[in-house]
């Protein structure tokens, strides 16, 4: 089973001001959403044994992709993304290296989720 990275977060219930034209839209007094806490930042130094696979992106790339062909499970996309400080695919561009941490438990733990 694959390790959320929503496991331990928080959700707040928001009624602001801002949000009543979708609240009374929606016909709900409340929206739930996440609240995050930043992510720790990883140095290779803290994690000596960990490993890297350099992937260079092509235009056919997305992370859920890399996620299933390195980790054999695509919902750990977010390790990549995270990892590599670009959230959005959008934010990669062709030929850009992209770090691949090896092992992914490793990883996980590293990051404190």
């Amino acid at each position: 089973m694959a390790i959320s990275r929503y496991r331990r977060v928080q959700t707040l219930q928001n009624n602001a001001d801002e949000y009543s034209e979708i609240l009374e839209d929606r016909g709900v007094k409340h929206i739930h959403h996440f609240s995050f806490n930043k992510f720790k930042s990883i140095k290779l130094k803290d994690v000596p044994s960990l490993q890297m696979e350099v992937h260079i992106w092509a235009a056919s790339d997305r992370y859920y992709k890399l996620a299933d062909q390195y980790y054999g499970d695509s919902t750990y996309w977010w390790v990549i993304a995270l990892f590599n400080n670009k959230p959005l695919e959008s934010d990669v561009l062709l030929g850009h290296r992209i770090l691949i941490p090896m092992p992914l438990e490793m990883i996980i733990s590293a990051m404190e989720i």
